[in-house]
Order: structure tokens, then sequence, then C-alpha cells
């Protein structure tokens, strides 16, 4: 049975659109744009900054504002706000230099027992630009399957902790009292919702370089292979709603592979995509950043006949998930069994939407069965929808 194509080019704009207004205010978009101009002006500076209070835009706008002064050293900012910024710089190395302390203590650990780690994400690109400020909560590696359990458990000798190991991670945690977020997560692959992601690691061990990485000796992947896993991770954070702090930050590492590697292969991120089923995450990734900057991904690149079609598949299980499956979700999470037996009206409502949630689960990542199964979310008006509010869950108070 074929659907017809439901997901129109115009309805993925408005969807690219809305996910935009959930990070960004208006003032933000116009400083995303003006970052990667080729030849800001200290006018178009001081013109978006013009009632910006530095403190109600909390710490990850700050930093962004931090990010567009260390690519444009040129201009300047008010002596206030120049002062507030070098503080933001100051509490963030700070904060990192712990995490890259327990990463010092269990990589070296690693090291004598002969396991070399990849770094991934945030720790990586800490390494390759010491420079930028980048919030860091924990540092992200990859081992071989065979040393997955045996590097959770060198952590746990030397005093860490952590919980029964997910799918495709162990997230390790300073203590079992103290810390209620982890410090390292080690993975034995990269999870994509695909099943197909263990496809490339071979690869990405192949073109990563042994470095020096915070005195830890570590694999560092090719340009290329970043590129990938940050435009992957940028698509399943869209669609999760996850990590929204971190996503303007993707186009400023996209930038970065892009301008320090001269012969960048961008086949080697087509390839890597095609092994691992990614190509409608990575097609719909560029979408969105081209959305927001013409500068970071180049024309020829975005007019390829590999890019330049099938972000609308995508976008109709972006619509899927954030619109129907979500919120389903989480009112099967909310109905909770011993509540309903204690209000026997409302099994049936129990009944109804566990049913309705276990029958949708299996369609959530194949936009065929979507396209076939939920011809009806073709509708959606996104100018009816109401842009969540837009939280800053850490303000940046500096006197």
């Amino acid at each position: 049975m074929q659907g017809k194509k439901i997901f129109k080019t115009n309805q993925t704009n408005e969807l690219i659109e809305y996910l935009c207004n959930e990070i960004m205010s208006e003032d933000e978009k116009k400083l995303m744009k003006l970052v990667f101009c080729h030849d800001p002006s200290q006018e178009d500076l001081d013109n978006i900054l013009k009632g910006w209070n530095i403190e109600e835009k909390g710490i990850n706008k700050a930093l962004l504002l931090a990010y567009f002064m260390k690519q444009h050293p040129n201009l300047k900012l008010t002596t206030d706000y120049e002062f507030k910024i070098k503080s933001l710089l100051l509490n963030y190395r700070c904060k990192n230099i712990q995490t890259i302390t327990h990463y010092l203590k269990i990589g070296k650990e690693l090291n004598r027992n002969g396991i070399i780690p990849v770094i991934l994400k945030g720790g990586a690109m800490k390494f390759l630009r010491p420079e930028f400020p980048r919030e860091m909560g924990d540092i992200d590696i990859l081992v071989k399957e065979t040393e997955w359990i045996k590097s959770a458990e060198i952590a746990k000798q030397l005093g860490y902790w952590y919980k029964k190991p997910d799918i495709h991670s162990i997230d390790i945690h300073e203590s079992k009292t103290t810390s209620e977020y982890g410090i390292l997560d080690i993975h034995r692959f990269i999870y994509m919702e695909t099943g197909k992601e263990k496809n490339w690691i071979k690869d990405l061990y192949k073109r990563a370089e042994l470095k020096d990485v915070f005195k830890v000796k570590t694999l560092v992947p090719s340009y290329e292979d970043l590129m990938f896993i940050t435009l992957t991770n940028l698509a399943r954070n869209l669609s999760n709603k996850t990590s929204q702090a971190g996503i303007l930050f993707s186009l400023f590492d996209c930038k970065f592979f892009l301008e320090n590697k001269p012969d960048f292969n961008w086949q080697i991120v087509i390839d890597n995509a095609k092994k691992t089923g990614t190509e409608l995450q990575l097609k719909f990734a560029i979408k969105f950043i081209t959305h927001i900057s013409e500068d970071v991904i180049p024309e020829e690149i975005r007019n390829n006949s590999f890019f330049n079609n099938g972000f609308d598949d995508y976008a109709g299980m972006v619509i899927f998930k954030r619109f129907y499956y979500m919120p389903l979700q989480q009112e099967a999470r909310d109905l909770k069994l011993n509540e309903v037996i204690k209000n026997p009206s409302s099994w049936i409502k129990y009944v109804n939407v566990k049913i309705k949630y276990k029958s949708i689960k299996f369609v959530e990542k194949n936009p065929k069965l979507i396209n076939i199964l939920f011809n009806h979310i073709k509708n959606i008006n996104f100018s009816q929808i109401k842009t969540p509010k837009k939280e800053n869950t850490e303000c940046l108070t500096i006197n």
C-alpha cells in the first residue's frame, strides 16, 4: 500500500520556523544570522543588542553572545556587557575543569588497562577549540564493545558509581548519593534510533587520530565523522525536544569543521548516513541550519541531489512525534495503575490510552507507516499552536 506524500515542503518550512521559535526570540534570530556573516558591522551588533538584558536572556544566550564576540574580535561590547561575558567565561572554565579532572582520573586508568577511548560531542569540541566557552556537564566517550562493561567497572573501582547500563551507554556518576547528573557517559555505540548504528563504527575508528586529550591517550574522530555526529544529534534533539540549549551551538561546530579542513569530504558524511539509516535526519538537520543561516552549509552541498530532497519525510516524523506521539506518551505515563485501582471510574480511560499508546509505538520511527496511517495530521496549522514559553533554567547573575 502506497500513501500519498502528505508532508509538503511549505509545511516543513512552517515546522522548522516553529522549532526555531521554541529556542530563539526575534532578536536572537538576528544575532544568529549576523554571527555567520562575513563582515558584520558594529552598527549591526549595536542595533541587535538595543534593549537586551543579558541577565534576563540567561546563561545560554549570554554564551551565544560570547561565541559571537570570539568569531568577530574586531567588534566591541559595552563595558558592562564585556565584564559580564568575561565573568561568564571564567565561570564555565571553573566548571569544565572539574569535569575534565574526572576524565583525567578515569581516562588514565583506562589507558593503564589498555583501553583508548574515542572522545565525542562537547568533549571533543572543547579539546579542538579550547578558547571557546562550552557548557560541558559530562564527557561522552566511545569504547569497543568488549571494553564497555570493563570501562565502567574501572570507574567503579576508582570510587565512581553507575546505574544499570542503558542499551547504548553507561552513565558514570561521581557517587551514588551526591551527584544527580553523570560526569562521564561511556558508549558502546552512538544511539541514532535506527538499529543500524553499529554499521559505521569500524570506519570511525579507522579515521580517528590518537591525541593527548586532557593528558589522556584518546582517539579524536575526523572532522567528517564529528560533522555526522553533530548533524544526526541535532535532528534527534529537534525531534525529541531534548538538549534545546545546545542546539544553536551545533551551527558553530559545523562552521568550524568546514573552515578548518579545506579538503573536507562530504562523501564520508553521506556514506555514514547511508550505513546507519540516518539519511532523513541528516537532510532535516541541514534544512534547519540553513533556515537559521545560509552561511554555514555551502550552497553547492545544499543543492547536492542527496541533500536537497527527502527532508519532508523526516518532518512528518517530527510532526507525528511532537504533536501526537509524545503527548500520548506523557498521558500514558501519568496514568498510574495504583491510582486507577483507587478510582475505578478512570479504568476505561486507562485501558484506552495504554492500548492506543502501545499500538502506535511501533510506527514511531517509520515515516512510510506514519504517512499511511496518520494522514489526518497533514492538516496541522502551526500558526494556531502556541509556541512554548522559553524558560531560562539558569539565570545569569553577576554583580
